[in-house]
């Protein structure tokens, strides 16, 4: 199996995947844990409780909130707000990306056996651990597996068929992607500059997964020939027939009943044309656009086109409090009560958050 990059520019293997940057400053300097001893476990004893609590309200929607709070209280809960990076080329740079190995991901929602490619990392390398890069990176898969496999309602997810990992250079990534031999399926790609899970990465765990959510095949129509297709003009021609939203990089031609259509007609049909003029060899052509528009988005991320957009914005709406997103006035805001009018997200919602108070709890330790 191997996975096929999201074109970009169709120039031989240049391609894209839907990602987001795992290790922004705040991210890398973040890495306190709570101390051992009687102080921490009087603290988990009573984040235990308190999300005890919320396991006996009934309606669906409190519930989401109890646990949000719960868990926003007790657990490292980032959500980036960040605006000073502007230099996204790894959406575009993939070409230098190498996988390494990569597992297929079983029915019964395991990893099956570890499969190698052809690429490998120099085995010489080690880390404080004292692993190997290559043992690191079978440990690293695992566990960012087991912590989004948990998480994640496994009926939500059932597109994806394996997760690899990859030699991505200098650049730290997750990133979601399709496959050539079946478009259908989905992949989760883990750089192999990611070290293990700390619970500040669960915030960038969830927005792939808005990926998985709002690109899957029953939100997105997928034409192989045009999308495994080399030709620039093949491109144009599917980009002008679709009568929705094209999404970028090929994925294909949104339903009027998606997700993505609704979040592009409501927040990004009046700028469309405006963005798509963007010269992002430019050194502050992006930069310019995002701070035009800055009462849209978070941070800079978010602006770089409706795909990363509405996966950071389903970010937010899982993980921020709601009584902050109703007093909220911008349309960043108004883009995370979006998601409150679908009852299968509220209720999603409320899963996801539960899953990671009940992952911690059955662990013993703070995710």
């Amino acid at each position: 199996m191997k996975k096929i990059l999201m074109v970009v520019i169709v120039v031989g293997g240049l391609g894209m995947f839907f990602l987001i940057n795992s290790f922004s400053d705040e991210i890398s300097n973040s890495q306190s844990e709570f101390s051992s001893g009687s102080k921490a476990n009087s603290i988990f004893e009573n984040y235990k409780a308190s999300g005890a609590d919320c396991t006996k309200v009934k309606d669906i929607l409190i519930r989401g909130d109890c646990f949000q709070e719960v868990n926003d209280k007790y657990l490292e809960w980032y959500l980036d707000q960040s605006k000073r990076d502007f230099d996204f080329s790894f959406q575009q740079e993939q070409n230098h990306w190498k996988d390494i190995f990569y597992y297929e991901i079983s029915p019964e929602d395991h990893l099956e056996e570890l499969v190698e490619t052809e690429h490998n990392l120099d085995d010489e390398d080690t880390f404080p651990s004292g692993d190997s890069n290559y043992q690191r990176g079978i440990e690293t898969v695992q566990e960012y597996w087991y912590v989004f496999s948990n998480m994640i309602p496994v009926e939500y997810r059932e597109s994806l068929k394996s997760v690899y990992w990859t030699d991505t250079g200098e650049d730290f990534v997750l990133g979601i992607g399709r496959d050539e031999e079946n478009l259908e399926d989905t992949l989760f790609m883990i750089s192999h500059n990611v070290g293990e899970y700390h619970p500040l990465i669960k915030a960038t765990l969830i927005h792939e997964f808005g990926h998985v959510l709002t690109l899957g095949e029953q939100q997105v129509s997928i034409d192989e020939e045009v999308y495994l297709s080399e030709e620039e003009d093949v491109w144009k021609e599917a980009e002008e027939a679709c009568s929705t939203y094209f999404v970028s990089y090929g994925w294909g031609c949104v339903d009027e009943s998606s997700y993505l259509f609704a979040y592009y007609q409501q927040f990004w049909d009046d700028i469309f044309n405006e963005f798509v003029q963007i010269d992002w060899a430019a050194e502050r052509d992006y930069e310019d656009f995002f701070f035009h528009h800055e009462e849209r988005f978070f941070n800079s991320y978010q602006g770089t086109n409706p795909e990363e957009d509405i996966a950071e914005a389903f970010t937010f709406f899982i993980m921020m409090d709601r009584t902050e997103v109703e007093e909220g006035s911008e349309m960043k805001y108004e883009k995370i009560r979006f998601f409150y009018q679908y009852d299968e997200l509220v209720a999603l919602r409320t899963r996801i958050l539960e899953n990671i108070y009940n992952l911690s709890v059955e662990n013993g330790e703070f995710y």
